[in-house]
């Protein structure tokens, strides 16, 4: 997809991850609908683009919200070429049994079902056009779990799941899907956790990467259809390992002589 003079719709827009992507995008000639549950925060950055960008309020796990939001994205620029389910929310480093019902709920509605409300909100109209491009922000905890981040782990291994499952669907559609895998950056959300001391500063002192170079990944991923996004490759050691004892539980079947699904599966 040739980006300039697309539209694309940016969740988290206010500011950090969604703010970079919004940055990338501009450079790209692109226009802009940033959403996010703070409105103050959204205008602030769209202001940073003149008429190329408006801001709306958006809360991810209402489908009222939704619609509400991409009539007015609609009404300005037309349509949505882009778009980006990128808002998402952390949890208290803690054990998963310790997690509070309600933390893990919300985690779960902003993380998980807010995404799955945006792709229900603009995925037909991709599907009609036969274009289009969707990219949901998972994590590094989104292909490794950690302990102590359970729950935050959970919900990113669920975009992850349904954005593989959702590229499948569309391709045929001539729709492309991407999945960007951040680590640490600078955004609303590390800082807080740095705050709250979920991010340790020893952590923290290894630095953080500034947004915009993971949305210029995000841009040309999109021009490229490419699936995956990984901006910070320092993560790959724990990513082999633990594909190798994913791998090296597959031994013998449990049924003697069972057959099954041999040497097949997707490429």
């Amino acid at each position: 997809m040739k980006l300039d003079g697309k539209v694309a719709f940016i969740t988290g827009g206010g500011g950090g991850i969604g703010g970079g992507i919004a940055e990338a995008f501009a450079e790209k000639g692109m226009r802009l609908v940033l959403a996010d549950i703070n409105l103050a925060d959204a205008q602030r950055e769209a202001a940073k683009f003149g008429d190329n960008a408006i801001a709306v309020q958006l809360d991810v796990t209402s489908l009222d919200s939704w619609a509400a939001a991409k009539a007015v994205a609609c009404k300005r620029f037309g349509q949505v070429d882009v778009l980006c389910n990128n808002a998402g929310i952390s949890q208290p480093r803690e054990p998963l049994d310790q997690i509070p019902p309600e933390t893990f709920a919300r985690v779960m509605a902003i993380n998980v079902t807010g995404v799955y409300n945006g792709i229900v909100t603009f995925t037909d109209d991709m599907r009609k056009r036969g274009s289009g491009h969707i990219v949901n922000t998972s994590s590094m905890n989104g292909l490794i779990a950690f302990g102590t981040f359970g729950a935050y782990s959970a919900s990113k291994f669920a975009v992850t799941a349904m954005s593989e499952a959702l590229r499948d669907e569309l391709a045929p559609f001539g729709v492309g899907v991407s999945i960007l895998f951040p680590g640490l950056t600078r955004s609303k959300m590390s800082l807080g956790d740095l705050e709250s001391g979920d991010i340790t500063a020893e952590i923290a002192a290894q630095g953080m990467m500034e947004p915009v170079w993971l949305g210029r990944a995000v841009a040309k991923a999109i021009e490229n259809n490419q699936l995956y996004i990984i901006s910070h490759p320092g993560y790959r050691a724990f990513l082999e390992q633990r594909y190798r004892n994913v791998l090296d539980a597959h031994g013998e079947p449990a049924q003697p002589g069972y057959i099954g699904l041999s040497g097949g599966g997707k490429k």
